[in-house]
């Protein structure tokens, strides 16, 4: 059983993360239904979203490449006075709005009272007893999608890069903890609505949903409350990294043939059942 658990949850876990239907949301469905509503993770999801940030991170390899090069090249320029930021090139200037873009994230850290900190009030949003919330956030997505979808072959007015990667890194802030919200689709969606090109847009979500997810992975394994052993890890690891890597392809080819009103519509459906089924479980309490 443990063997089909890390398989199962490896591919449910890599689709509704990298596709844009929300993995949070599934998550909290499927907690909502089995009655479990104290947000504890397993390890195991800790190693699948590692495993979904190297699907990704192969998909987009050469990317990464560039990021890895501009980061360490920019602090050899900086160490040496070398440093000259407006005459950056566009690889260097994706690598420095990638990282202006989890300036944002840090308001997570600020103490909270009993609740701990930021994150962790937000993150009590998705296990109050109710799916109204993510009934919302999930039909909101799909309606994102869809006018998003209705831009694809329009040009929008685009806004300074500064300007651009803050309002993204807030979107991210607020998406991240909240169940029912697709970060690779909110950062994607908001992006081009900036005035990012579409294949700017996703590479952009991609390289901040990776590395959201190396440091979701990592914490959560920390403080999992149901232990996994070795050769549940690697299966987690690998499956979600192979299905996460396809799943990246399937993404790219959609936005291509413009065809995100499928999932678009599929995200409404979803929402307004979980808004109805919400709804009764207030009157219910």
């Amino acid at each position: 059983m443990w063997i089909l658990t890390a398989i199962f949850q490896a591919i449910g876990q890599a689709l509704t993360w990298v596709l844009p239907i929300s993995e949070s949301g599934h998550s909290a469905i499927f907690h909502n239904f089995s009655g479990r509503f104290s947000g504890a993770c397993s390890q195991l999801t800790g190693v699948v979203h590692i495993g979904i940030a190297i699907g990704i991170i192969a998909a987009f390899y050469k990317l990464f490449l560039h990021l890895g090069k501009n980061f360490f090249t920019a602090w050899n320029d900086l160490f040496h006075k070398r440093l000259d930021i407006k005459k950056s090139s566009p690889q260097r200037n994706f690598m420095y709005m990638t990282i202006l873009s989890f300036v944002p994230m840090l308001f997570y850290l600020i103490p909270a009272g009993k609740y701990g900190n930021v994150y962790q009030v937000f993150h009590r949003t998705s296990y109050d007893n109710t799916l109204l919330g993510e009934g919302i956030c999930i039909a909101l997505t799909g309606v994102l999608l869809i006018v998003t979808e209705s831009m694809l072959n329009k040009k929008s007015k685009s806004l300074p890069p500064i300007l651009q990667a803050l309002i993204i890194g807030v979107i991210a802030f607020l998406a991240i903890p909240s169940a029912g919200c697709s970060l690779i689709a909110g950062v994607f969606c908001v992006a081009f609505l900036l005035g990012m090109s579409d294949k700017y847009a996703i590479r952009y979500s991609m390289v901040l949903s990776s590395m959201v997810l190396l440091v979701m992975g990592v914490i959560e394994i920390c403080i999992g409350v149901t232990k996994i052993n070795i050769i549940s890890a690697i299966i987690g690891v690998v499956v979600s990294a192979v299905v996460s890597f396809f799943a990246v392809k399937l993404l790219l080819y959609v936005i291509k043939n413009k065809s995100l009103k499928f999932f678009a519509w599929y995200d409404i459906a979803l929402g307004f059942i979980c808004f109805i089924i919400g709804i009764f479980e207030i009157v219910i309490k």
